[in-house]
Formats: structure tokens, C-alpha cells, sequence
């Protein structure tokens, strides 16, 4: 099939630089990690007290502290009343149940 013009550029660029490996890349390289990022980022993560035990374990990405989540999206099953939950775990531990 000939391509010109903009679909030529277009699928040239699809090729030549796939989106999602590019976006993993500059996610990867470029911003901070969650140890990091959560010092600092604390206060605008968590609305009680910044200095409890909640506050304390997202600073430090705590895996054994109370678990704090934020959910981005809940996406309905075939089962009646049960959602697919997603989201990002700020400390503690999550299992399914």
C-alpha cells in the first residue's frame, strides 16, 4: 500500500518510535521513584496529621505499615455487585479477598 503525506509520517513515527516503549523509558528514566517521590509528595497524598502512624509509612513506603491506597477506577465484574478495583498502594500490604 503507498502512504503519503501525513500517514506516511504518521506510520513512519509508529514504527520509529513505538509510544509505549517510549513512554516506559522516560517513566522509567525520568521521573522518581516511589521511595523518593513519597518524602516529599506526602503532604499532598494524605489529608490527616503529618506526623501519624499513616503519614509516617507513606513517607517511607512502608510494606508492614496500615494500608493506604488510592483507588483510580473501578470496573464492574460479571458478578453482581463486584468491581475490578484499580489503584496505587501508598504503604501496606493488599490481597485479594
Amino acid at each position: 500500500k503507498q502512504l503519503t503525506g501525513k500517514p506516511l509520517m504518521k506510520r513512519t513515527m509508529q514504527i520509529w518510535i513505538n509510544a509505549a516503549d517510549t513512554l516506559l523509558s522516560m517513566i522509567c528514566t525520568k521521573l522518581p521513584s516511589p521511595r523518593v517521590a513519597q518524602k516529599y509528595r506526602v503532604e499532598n497524598l494524605y489529608e490527616g496529621p503529618m506526623d501519624d502512624e499513616a503519614a509516617n509509612a507513606i513517607r517511607s513506603c512502608d510494606k508492614s505499615g496500615p494500608l493506604m491506597m488510592y483507588v483510580s477506577k473501578m470496573v464492574p465484574t460479571s458478578d453482581k455487585g463486584r468491581f475490578y478495583a484499580f489503584g496505587r498502594v501508598f504503604s501496606g500490604t493488599i490481597a485479594t479477598g
